[in-house]
Parts: C-alpha cells; sequence; structure tokens
C-alpha cells in the first residue's frame, strides 16, 4: 500500500514537471516568434539546435553566419611555438617593466634636481635679503 502511494505522488511529481516543461517550451516559443519571423515547427528545431537558448537563436536570426562566428578555430601551433611564444611575451614584459622603471627613475631624478635647484635659489635669496 505504502509503495503504491510513493509511486503515485512521484507520477504526480513527473506530471507537474512535465507540464511546467511544456509551459517554458512554450514561452520560449513565443518569445522567439515576437522576435522573428519563424513559424512553430522552425523555433522548436532551431531551440532544439541551441539547447533552448533563445538569445543564440535570435541571434542567428539577426545574422545567419553567427554560427560561423561563434565557432572559433582553435590555434594549431607545435609545442615549439608554443614555447618560443611564450617566451616572448616573457621578455616583452620585463622590457616594458624595465623601461618603465628606467622612465620613472629619470622622473624622479629630474623631480630632484628641481628641488634642489629651487633650494639654492631660496638660499640665494635669503642671502641677499640679509644683507
Amino acid at each position: 500500500m505504502e509503495n503504491e502511494v510513493l509511486d503515485a505522488s512521484a507520477i504526480v511529481i513527473q506530471e507537474r514537471l512535465e507540464k511546467q516543461r511544456q509551459q517554458r517550451q512554450e514561452a520560449l516559443i513565443d518569445l522567439v516568434s515576437r522576435q522573428t519571423d519563424y513559424d512553430r515547427d522552425t523555433i522548436k528545431i532551431k531551440l532544439e539546435k541551441w539547447d533552448n537558448n533563445y538569445l543564440n537563436v535570435i541571434k542567428e536570426f539577426m545574422n545567419p553566419a553567427f554560427k560561423e562566428a561563434t565557432e572559433k578555430e582553435p590555434d594549431c601551433q607545435s609545442k615549439n611555438q608554443m614555447i618560443y611564444g611564450e617566451i616572448r611575451t616573457f621578455m616583452d614584459d620585463v622590457n616594458r617593466q624595465h623601461l618603465w622603471r628606467k622612465r620613472r627613475a629619470e622622473q624622479i631624478n629630474a623631480y630632484r634636481m628641481a628641488l634642489v635647484a629651487a633650494a639654492q635659489k631660496k638660499g640665494e635669496d635669503n642671502k641677499d635679503t640679509d644683507k
């Protein structure tokens, strides 16, 4: 008796879930049909193709080459090319940091020189006023 109750409740839950899934599917179909001029069968096929991603269906409608734009070919590089590419990237970063440090040191040095010159000028002005 208890197993029958559990089976009946499981069936009710499955029916509810199936009804919710159908309502969701109908809502997606309505949404896509408002944005495109596809018929219901085409929309079902497109939604199935894009795993119920309605945005991709609409994007494909707006731009038929959308699929090609989303599928990028992976870079076909040998291990040697990848190693040298990483070394090059690392060396470019090191060079960029070195140039930044060098320019920063020059700026600091120029600022120090300006401060020393201002202090000397102020010292000379003070000597002239003391006399």
